[in-house]
This record gives C-alpha cells, structure tokens and sequence, in this order.
C-alpha cells in the first residue's frame, strides 16, 4: 500500500495481514529499503513496531511445492512478493525475481511478467524511491484488488482485507487481467499490457479441432502439473471434470477424485459410477442440511458477495476443498471456464438463436469476466483449506482456441440439449464413458442438493434464500 500523504502506513499493512491470515502462517513485510520477517503475525508486528514508511508491501507465505519459499524478496533496488506461478518453465517467486533482476526499471521488469511469463499469478514489485507496481496474468487467475481511499492506495488478494482499512466496496476494483499498475504518492495509472483479443473464426474440419483442442488442453494440464505429486479433481462425473481428470492421467498425474454432496444425490452416486469406469480413486463424501447451514457464512465471508446463486455453488466446492486439504493434495484441478469457452450455459441457446455472431461475442464478454465470475471467488474458497487450485481450461492458448471456433461447434440446434458439443467430441475421442459425453449439463447446486437445501433453510426462517444471504451477508460485512 501506499499512502497519498506521506504518513506511515506499517500500521495498516499489519492490519491487512491479520484479515487475511487464514491465506497462510509465515508473515513478511518490505518497505521501499528494508524486508522484515519471515515469522508469525505477532512477532512480526514486535519487529515492526518502530519502523515508519509511507509504502509497503506485505505477504502471507502458504507453501505447495517444496522449493516454495518465503515472501517479499529482495533483489537489488526491488522487493518483490509473487503469488502463483510460472508454468513453461515452472517459475516460482525465486525465478521471478532472477527476472525481474534483468532490468533497471521495475516498471519494465513488471511490464515482462505480464507480457512473457506464461502462468497464473498476481505480483508487486517495490521500487526504491517509492513507487510500487503491481499486475496479474492476462487471464485472471489470481485475485489482485485495487482500493482507494483518501489516505490511501492499497493492494490485496480479498476485498475484506481493504473494507478494514475503511475503504467501500464503491472504492474497490478487481485489477484487470493482463494489466499493470503503476502508484507512488501521488499517482495511479492502471494500462492494459496483455489482455485476451477477440480471435477471428476459423475454416476448420471437424476432425482437425478435436485433435488441436486436445492437443492444447493436455498441454495445458502437464505444465500445470509439473512437480505436483498430490493432485486432486472436485469429481461430478460430469464431462468437464472427467475430461480433466483423464488428461491428468494422460499427463503422467493420476489424481484423487473428490465428490461431495448431500445424502442421496445425483452426483454421489453418479461421480463414483464414472470413477470406476474410467479406473480413478474417489473419496466421496455426503453432508447433510445441518453441515449446508453450518457452511453458508463461512462461503459468503470467503466470496465476498451477497449472491444467493454463487454461495449455492460454492459450498460444494468449499466442501472439496476441505476433504481435499485434510487428505494432503495441496493443489486440486478445477473446471472452471469450459462452460464460458464452449457454451455450456442454457442461456446461450437464446444468443444462438439471434445469430451465430451474438453468440461468438457473449462468450468472449463472458470469458473476460471470468475472472470475478468464477476464478476470484473459486480461488478464496480454495485459499482458505491451504490448497492451490489450478483451473486448466483457463488457458490463454486454450482461450484463443476456443473463442476462434464457429458456434456450431459448440452448439448444434436452437433447442440442443447438450451444448458444448466440440468437447464432448473430445472426450468420445478420448474413449471416456459414454455417460460423460451424452450426459445434459447439470449444475453443481443441483447436482449436490445444496440448492434445495437452502431453499428448505431459508423456508424454514419465513425467508426466501436470496433474503436469507443478504441478511447473512449483512451480518458478516457490518
């Protein structure tokens, strides 16, 4: 953070840490000449207690890999602090600062993380003289937020942690994918360096786009599995899941499958069927109303949002997290994003029906906003069990693929019920089931049983569930 007039912000950036201490346990702080830590919040803030900055950056330190290692770090005139990683090579934050290390500037060192490092991650970089650049991967991933308050300007990777600085949701912005942020004491200039473009449609067979869309898709899996040996996968036996978990395989990973529903659901019973056909371990695990209401304040706290629909489809994934942490698979490979890429939703079967253009361009809208649709709160719930989700489908690769197929790839008919056709060619090609690839889309709020469950909570109080969240939310926010 930086402050706008000069004053100590140490303070603050402690604050910030202790709101987000349940991101990880080893605690950091740099100033524009100084590193402090790598220990507890409370003897860091021992350590602090007579030091004064206008600027700093903190980091809370949540290892995966074994050569991860404590945060911000130190090269030269630059205090850098990376959160994510690079995938071709494999980069951590030690890499990173070799990189960064190659130029004099930190804007440019900044500027060639974004444009050049293949990855997921979100990063600061301190300057000496006081200013402070920050940035994200062109599609998303990591969650980075701006806010901005008359004291202050302030990074963070959840918006609760700006709230308490006093700062309003109308004040906070989530950065833009593949953009840089530049801010010193009295400036701030946010500037596009590598965003997603709308790709033309291609002239392409059939044949020849399953091929490329496996083909890129199973790259995108191994070098996001590179040197992970515990990989889970959130498991509906749903096609999205299956074709991921059978590219894991493919890439030398075999994962855990993980199910997790209310008793008696469609897809406990169907997950563990697909499991056994396809020779995967599951753990599946089933919860009833009471654990749904147990878990719904603590969805909504980690989420952030008064919305009914993504606390619904969260606490499932809450749950696989959690059962994935507590087994020891620290990084677990999500779904997230086929839907958005290869129009999964029913809603599209309207922008078809217009025209095959408007349908092109709502899934290239939806796709830049999939980072707070879906990764940002997907991300936090998963960051909260101590596990590093990686989301394959979310590729830039893959993306521009995806986006330069004509929709009737993707959708066959103004009534089809399937949806997503080109990847469920994919997974026939790749031998899967037939109940993965003939399945209708069903969504995990209902797949689990979390829906009606909530239905039945909310009813139960005179509420509707949407009144229910909001009254939660309140509660939590206040």
């Amino acid at each position: 953070m930086v402050s706008r007039r000069g004053e100590n912000v140490i303070p603050e950036a402690i604050k910030v840490l202790g709101v987000l201490r349940h991101r990880g346990a080893v605690y950091g702080v740099s100033t524009d000449s100084a590193t402090f830590g790598f220990e507890d919040l409370e003897s860091l803030t021992t350590l602090l207690r007579d030091t004064k900055s206008s600027i700093a950056l903190g980091y809370i330190f949540n290892p995966i890999l074994l050569g991860d290692a404590p945060q911000p770090i130190e090269w030269g005139e630059f205090r850098i602090a990376f959160d994510g990683r690079g995938f071709r090579p494999p980069l951590g934050a030690s890499a990173i600062s070799n990189i960064v290390g190659r130029f004099s500037s930190a804007k440019d060192a900044a500027e060639s993380i974004i444009r050049d490092v293949d990855g997921s991650f979100a990063f600061v970089i301190l300057e000496d003289g006081g200013r402070m650049f920050a940035g994200r991967d062109p599609m998303g991933a990591k969650p980075l937020y701006l806010g901005v308050s008359g004291r202050l300007y302030a990074l963070a990777s959840e918006r609760k942690a700006l709230w308490a600085l006093g700062i309003g949701d109308e004040y906070i912005r989530s950065l833009p994918p593949g953009s840089l942020v530049e801010i010193s004491e009295s400036s701030l200039i946010i500037r596009p360096v590598k965003t997603l473009e709308k790709p033309k449609i291609r002239l392409i067979g059939g044949v020849e786009a399953v091929q490329e869309l496996h083909r890129i898709l199973l790259e995108s899996v191994r070098k996001r599995t590179v040197g992970l040996e515990a990989v889970s996968v959130p498991f509906s036996g749903g096609l999205d899941s299956t074709v991921i978990a059978a590219l894991a395989v493919e890439a030398g990973v075999r994962p855990l499958l993980i199910s997790v529903g209310l008793e008696g659901s469609e897809d406990l019973e169907h997950a563990e069927k697909v499991a056994g056909e396809i020779g995967l371990p599951i753990k599946a695990k089933a919860y009833t109303i009471e654990d749904v209401e147990e878990t719904l304040p603590k969805v909504i706290w980690l989420i952030e949002e008064d919305n009914a629909l993504k606390a619904s489809i969260y606490i499932p994934l809450f749950w696989a997290a959690e059962t994935s942490s507590g087994m020891g698979f620290r990084a677990m490979l999500s779904g997230q994003g086929s839907d958005e890429l290869f129009a999964g939703y029913h809603k599209y079967l309207k922008d078809y029906c217009r025209s095959e253009k408007d349908l092109e361009q709502t899934l290239y809208n939806d796709v830049l906003r999939l980072h707070e649709a879906s990764l940002e709160p997907e991300e936090k719930v998963c960051s909260f069990h101590s596990v590093e989700v990686i989301f394959p489908y979310v590729d830039y690769d893959l993306a521009s693929l995806a986006l330069s197929l004509p929709a009737s790839m993707k959708i066959a008919s103004a009534d089809d019920p399937l949806r997503k056709r080109i990847l469920r060619h994919l997974a026939r090609h790749m031998g899967l089931p037939q109940e993965v690839y003939l399945r209708p889309k069903k969504a995990i709020q209902y797949g689990s049983g979390v829906s009606k469950a909530l239905n039945r909570i909310a009813r139960r109080k005179g509420l509707k569930m949407h009144e229910l969240v909001s009254q939660i939310f309140r509660g939590l926010v206040v």
